[in-house]
């Protein structure tokens, strides 16, 4: 098997300098923030571009480059129908949930409740999914830090900070969560959308060199020889589409999950109703749906050379339960040079910060506008001033940050991360969002058909729960009741718990909810606040005539445009001291970074240009 070169001190310099300018964006976009419209939604006039480039790069975490790295090892062709369901999804966003997200004119997701609903099923609600949620930003900062500590050789290290020492692992923990909430509690959503623009040019570099490199790689040189080596050498069954340990329902259960996840999860609510106009919306999702099926195509492609490359995964990463999941990271250190090694760390970064920042955001939105904002009004008969509600939100979103952050130093706890990740979804997103999505289509329920709908969902999955711990040898514990697994047969169908919390979800939970349309019944607070949505659903949310691209967003323009360019010249400039082991592929890389960023100010400046000359034409 080829030599891995770990990263060295030019690629730790990198890895540096990218923490610094995530921080300087947060301090520089934070004067945007004039009060929580902006610091929540952008004011509502983020440009759609942007919008959709944030869309796409936040559904990454570093479980894309690790988990699906693992199942791309062992199963190629069912990996490739895996990853390319968000663009049905998408398509689904595109005609129907875009226009309606936009239509709804929220300024926090979670508002979406109290305008169908009430407010009883907000703060019911939040108590549901800020917890969890909160357990998921957790998760991700650890799955981030565990796999890059032990993969970079780290991880065991003692680092003696004067007043308390720290491995490897805990010290990672420490700056990458710190790093995130100073930036994200700062700069607001213009903040995560400058990010997001960024760090969606890192994964763009990385995927454009190292899937042609990697199969040159394995062809000795020749790119065609590296394909056909592919078709010939893989093992046995590699390109069937069914996945290893996955039963039948698996496929039917994870496209609903991929429907709702990406038009009714409240990340994706917040990206819909921060645009314009709603036509823009169409945009976002077309673009979205065409990226989320080529990229993850692109970094998918190399990891088919791996199993020929290291066939024996174990042997190189012993500590590591599934060693197969450093798959992506194991052939970028055998084939990319110094330089770029710092670029993909940062990368791996990028990916899972793009991930969390959203969710800190609207969760602070959340805390702000549906809890602290009605209960001082309710004792003080007054909401609070704007001034408050800024410094609330942004006080929320940096406590959220630290108790992830120790939720992250505590995560073994709780099972590890992939595993308690996956079933902690399969938990609660069903039945929290089949009111959200039959909701948004259907009006016609009382205030009270969500709190009903999710609470049969949660009896019924708690049941699944309890039943599976029957069945451990262990007693009857929270841990089990969460996660143990439970294998049956419904219908002819093969069920793990994966697949029976979903079905149990969706029919108690759904049953629920469309029942309850047959009390409906209108009056009072409710027959007024019902009505009004209902009419703002039908009325279109366009941008005045004429209307333009912002000063704010054209200094996210800018400022990612010189970004990039920034980005460019470092790789250009670290070339020459990598020459040895390819160190020309930097270039390559410094050279799209430049061509990108330049276009990027010189659109900005037409833009400019043309809009005063037509300003000038009209005086």
């Amino acid at each position: 098997m080829p030599e891995l070169h770990f990263l060295n001190a030019l690629d730790y310099a990198i890895l540096i300098g990218y923490m610094a300018m995530i921080l300087a964006i947060g301090f520089y976009v934070a004067r945007f923030n004039k009060d929580t419209a902006d610091y929540f939604k952008g004011g509502g006039h983020i440009p759609w571009r942007l919008s959709a480039i944030s869309l796409f790069i936040s559904g990454f975490s570093a479980f894309m480059f690790v988990g699906a790295s693992g199942i791309t090892y062992k199963n190629g062709g069912g990996a490739i129908l895996l990853f390319s369901f968000a663009l049905p999804a998408y398509i689904l966003g595109y005609y129907v949930f875009g226009v309606l997200w936009r239509r709804t004119r929220l300024d926090t997701p979670l508002q979406f409740l109290t305008r169908r609903f009430s407010k009883e099923t907000t703060y019911f609600y939040t108590l549901l999914a800020v917890v969890p949620n909160t357990l998921v930003l957790g998760i991700m900062i650890y799955t981030l830090c565990i796999f890059t500590s032990t993969a970079l050789g780290i991880s065991e290290q003692v680092f003696n900070l004067g007043i308390f020492a720290l491995t490897g692992f805990e010290l990672s923990i420490l700056v990458t969560g710190g790093v995130i909430v100073i930036y994200t509690t700062l700069g607001g959503l213009w903040a995560v959308m400058v990010t997001d623009g960024i760090q969606f040019l890192i994964v763009l570099l990385i995927t454009l060199i190292i899937t042609p490199l990697s199969y040159s790689y394995l062809g000795d040189g020749n790119i065609i020889d590296g394909i056909k080596r592919i078709l010939t050498d893989s093992p046995e069954g590699y390109f069937n589409i069914a996945l290893e340990g996955k039963p039948f329902m698996f496929w039917p259960t994870w496209s609903i999950y991929i429907i709702f996840g990406y038009n009714v999860n409240w990340h994706i609510a917040q990206r819909y109703y921060s645009v314009a106009d709603e036509r823009d919306t169409k945009k976002m999702a077309l673009w979205c749906g065409g990226l989320s099926f080529v990229l993850p195509m692109l970094w998918i492609l190399p990891i088919f050379a791996t199993p020929i490359i290291f066939p024996d995964m174990q042997a190189l990463w012993p500590s590591l339960s599934n060693p197969e999941e450093a798959s992506f990271v194991t052939l970028a250190l055998a084939i990319l040079p110094h330089g770029m090694l710092g670029l993909l760390t940062a990368a791996i970064f990028a990916a899972t910060m793009s991930s969390t920042d959203t969710l800190f955001n609207w969760l602070g939105a959340v805390l702000t506008k549906d809890v602290y904002v009605p209960v001082a009004k309710s004792i003080t008969g007054k909401a609070p001033i704007e001034k408050h509600q800024l410094w609330f939100g942004k006080g929320s979103v940096a406590f959220l940050g630290l108790f992830s952050i120790f939720v992250a130093f505590n995560i073994k706890r709780f099972g590890g991360a992939f595993d308690v990740y996956m079933k902690a979804e399969s938990l609660y997103k069903i039945t929290l969002f089949i009111p959200v999505f039959f909701g948004l289509l259907f009006t016609k329920t009382p205030w009270w058909s969500a709190i009903a709908s999710v609470t049969a969902g949660v009896i019924g999955v708690l049941f699944v729960g309890v039943a599976a711990s029957l069945q451990t040898e262990g007693s009857i514990s929270p841990m089990n009741i969460l996660f143990a697994n439970i294998d049956v047969t419904w219908l002819g169908f093969d069920l793990t718990r994966y697949e029976l919390n979903a079905v149990v979800g969706i029919l108690a939970s759904g049953s629920v909810f469309l029942a309850s349309a047959f009390f409906d019944k209108r009056e009072g607070e409710f027959k007024k606040r019902i009505e009004l949505f209902e009419t703002d659903l039908k009325t279109p949310a366009y941008a005045d005539t004429g209307a333009r691209i912002g000063p704010e967003g054209l200094v996210a323009y800018r400022l990612l445009g010189y970004l990039a360019v920034a980005i460019g010249g470092l790789l250009l400039i670290v070339t020459i001291p990598t020459l040895e082991r390819d160190g020309w592929l930097n270039s390559v890389a410094g050279l799209i970074s430049l061509a990108i960023g330049v276009s990027i100010i010189k659109a900005v400046r037409n833009y400019q240009h043309n809009t005063n000359t037509q300003s000038s034409d009209t005086q």
